[in-house]
């Protein structure tokens, strides 16, 4: 039987095996915030764009960023633990940074520590889905727009009564709604949607989370020349005139969206941008065969 192991500064403790007290700052206030990466082959995929929003939730939380805590160490660590749980195939890998402990709702320092899970997909790259999500709106609670807005904070009640709604709805997905009434984002994804040959995404300034994802889709999508904005700010009923939805995230890659409501979609642009994205980010697994 293989043991599963958690990576905690630097150091592995069995997966059953209690590391964090009580008083854990993470636990006790959501003081932190997290990382999720695909990796493949031990090889987190990505990195630089994930270390990048990394290092800024941590400034903008105002936690002290460690000497040690590079790309190159991230890329490492994460390396090592795959290989101590003997994971090579596709893997989520979930890294929490958090405040360590001292204080209560005034902290005590600003010094950091990590933690590291990683979790083997049944799903190998990114896998565009042969069935479309069914989506539905959550409008029982607003997100904020704030700076911390974009961040993936270790307080997400927000996305756990939206996955709630979604379970009552027998549904696949939520739309978040902001506190402006527009749409945000979905529970644990960015939003694209398409009319005719333009390609929309919600600005940042309506409150999503800065997305790895949705960044490689904005790239992606330009050097293909197809025309993309990412600045949009989205009432809910424009989407049921859309021709085409789909979501993203680092861990699944995109994700296309059949029905929302009433109205159904087609999966054109998710299937070409599929396609590139799984061939930039594993390079050497695809060749020009590749089905998407």
């Amino acid at each position: 039987m293989i043991k599963n192991y958690t990576w905690y500064n630097s150091q592995f403790f069995l997966e059953n095996q209690p590391v964090l007290s009580a008083t854990n700052r993470a636990f006790a206030y959501g003081d932190g915030l997290f990382e999720t990466i695909h990796a493949f082959g031990t090889t987190p995929r990505n990195v630089e764009l994930h270390y990048k929003r990394l290092i800024n939730g941590i400034e903008l939380l105002g936690m002290e960023v460690p000497q040690f805590l590079t790309m190159e160490f991230l890329e490492r660590e994460i390396t090592r633990l795959l290989n101590k749980n003997r994971v090579f195939g596709s893997a989520r890998v979930r890294l929490t940074v958090f405040r360590e402990e001292g204080g209560y709702y005034t902290p005590a320092t600003s010094k950091v520590s990590i933690i590291m899970q990683a979790k083997p997909l049944k799903y190998n790259f990114y896998e565009l889905n042969k069935r479309g999500l069914v989506i539905d709106f959550f409008t029982g609670l607003r997100k904020p727009i704030n700076y911390l807005s974009s961040i993936k904070s270790c307080n997400a009640l927000l996305y756990v009564m939206a996955g709630q709604h979604k379970v009552r709805m027998g549904v696949d997905d939520c739309l978040i709604i902001n506190d402006q009434n527009r749409v945000s984002e979905a529970i644990s994804s960015n939003l694209f949607y398409v009319v005719g040959d333009n390609i929309y995404t919600p600005s940042l300034n309506e409150g999503c989370v800065d997305g790895v994802m949705r960044k490689l889709v904005i790239i992606t999508a330009k050097r293909l020349g197809l025309t993309i904005f990412d600045n949009a700010s989205i009432n809910p009923q424009e989407l049921l005139h859309a021709d085409e939805m789909f979501l993203t995230n680092a861990v699944k890659g995109i994700q296309w969206v059949v029905g929302c409501r009433e109205k159904r979609f087609f999966n054109k642009k998710s299937i070409v941008l599929s396609r590139e994205i799984n061939r930039i980010t594993f390079p050497d697994q695809f060749n020009d065969g590749f089905s998407g």
